[in-house]
């Protein structure tokens, strides 16, 4: 790739320049430290955006995926302003992997907030500026994933070893997350969000998404850049040294007073990499669930609620076995781990929803829990996409 272009590429998903919508090569583009680009986790610009909970409250949100064609290997990211005010319901959603063509309990966690016709999220420019004309985003979903270079796929056992992927929450545009989804054969499974009963509860949920996606986005993007001066300026002698301006303007620019308080060492201890059991798509999902649902209840002057359960307090050592990947041993452990996974939901997608059941955040009807079924091969929770298409 033309260093120029990846340069200038780089600068627009971090939010050095003003580009709204900016194109991506899903398998060519990457940072310096190999991580795909079309992986970039979101970004908010704090100088912008007004968190809060009255009618002018918003986020301004970098590297939204706001188109993909899976066919040519493309995407489109861009710049989304996010009206607090605007949230009609937020849902859990299972994407279903299958086995054998089968649905299992494998699969993908993620949360999707759905917005009022009348305040939606658009797409503006890095002051704020709305563009003359966008698509209706009228939902978006805010997604963990374990970030790898271009082309890469993602292996469940290496993803027990913590040195392996980094930690990315992404997000997408409905419609676009669906599409993926679709070519894959990968149904969804919505489950809506019953909050407790107090004032601006989405609101609440949405703030958590973003300071923990963006405090994370930044520790990685940080240590990337960290390590791309350093190795510049460990030039052998004799050969021409790199300029080193816009590696350092994109670090210092990560760095700013209006990043609110890093919830880092409170809620992950410092760990910000991907692991399979402790830090996966479920987990992270129920930990922000978790927070959030505390921060609710003490806003409005509610009594503590329960816990939920993310993370197994201590992983055998079986899992570590597995982890380190010492075959002849983890080959033995593999029977034992899989009954241990049984008995440990927390870490199946496919069960996850009952801990957010069991802790109240699943809306119920006639003592069943809500949610609705989309194979999305033919209809989305968008609609049938026969009468979608042109064709």
């Amino acid at each position: 790739m033309n260093e120029e272009l990846y340069k200038y590429n780089v600068r627009d998903i971090l939010g050095i320049s003003t580009n709204p919508l900016i194109g991506v090569q899903v398998t060519r583009d990457s940072y310096p430290n190999g991580l795909s680009v079309a992986m970039s986790p979101m970004l908010v610009n704090w100088k912008v955006s007004s968190p809060g909970f009255d009618a002018q409250s918003c986020y301004l949100v970098k590297n939204v995926n706001l188109g993909s064609n899976p066919v040519a290997g493309e995407a489109v990211l861009g710049t989304v302003r996010i009206p607090v005010g605007g949230i009609d319901r937020v849902e859990w959603v299972f994407v279903v992997s299958k086995v054998g063509g089968r649905d299992s309990q494998a699969g993908h966690a993620m949360i999707r907030f759905l917005f009022r016709d009348d305040n939606r999220p658009c797409i503006v420019t890095d002051e704020g500026e709305a563009l003359g004309y966008h698509l209706d985003i009228q939902d978006l979903i805010f997604s963990w994933e374990a970030w790898r270079p271009p082309l890469a796929d993602f292996d469940p056992l290496a993803g027990l070893d913590p040195e392996k992927y980094a930690l990315s929450m992404r997000c997408y545009s409905g419609p676009v997350r669906c599409i993926s989804d679709t070519v894959l054969n990968r149904p969804w499974i919505c489950y809506p969000l019953n909050l407790p009963d107090v004032p601006d509860a989405a609101g609440e949920l949405l703030y958590v998404c973003m300071v923990m996606g963006d405090a994370v986005a930044r520790h990685t993007i940080g240590i990337m850049f960290d390590e791309r001066i350093e190795n510049a300026l460990n030039t052998p002698e004799g050969y021409e040294g790199e300029d080193l301006s816009i590696w350092e303007g994109i670090r210092d620019s990560l760095r700013t007073d209006e990043v609110p308080g890093n919830p880092i060492e409170e809620m992950l201890e410092g760990r910000t990499r991907y692991h399979l059991i402790e830090r996966s798509c479920v987990t992270m999902a129920l930990i922000m669930l978790d927070v959030a649902n505390v921060r609710i209840h003490r806003r409005g002057g509610l009594e503590e609620p329960p816990r939920i359960n993310a993370v197994p307090e201590k992983l055998p050592p079986l899992i570590h076995n597995l982890e380190k990947g010492n075959l002849r041993t983890a080959l033995f452990s593999i029977p034992s781990a899989i009954h241990w996974l049984i008995h440990n939901q927390t870490v199946i997608p496919g069960k996850a929803h009952e801990l957010l059941d069991e802790v109240g955040l699943l809306q119920r009807k006639n003592g069943k829990i809500v949610s609705e079924s989309f194979d999305n091969t033919d209809v989305t929770p968008y609609g049938r996409i026969d009468e979608h298409m042109i064709y």
